[in-house]
């Protein structure tokens, strides 16, 4: 039998915050940088070995 296998595209939708104003979501950007129209925010928190790893392959792959 011939297998079917089909790829789900996940719908990731962020819930409007109700309780903070929009300017305080701001305070948690740690480095943004762009690269030839692509944009890369990191935030605080993030696991600074898998943010230089995303600015290395952003970097390369940018040409």
């Amino acid at each position: 039998m011939e297998e079917k296998h089909e790829i789900i595209t996940p719908n990731f939708v962020s819930k409007p915050s109700t309780t903070a104003p929009i300017s305080a979501t701001y305070k948690h950007i740690a480095a943004k940088v762009e690269f030839n129209g692509i944009h890369l925010t990191i935030f605080k928190g993030v696991n600074p070995k898998l943010a230089s790893e995303l600015v290395k392959v952003l970097t390369e792959n940018a040409h």
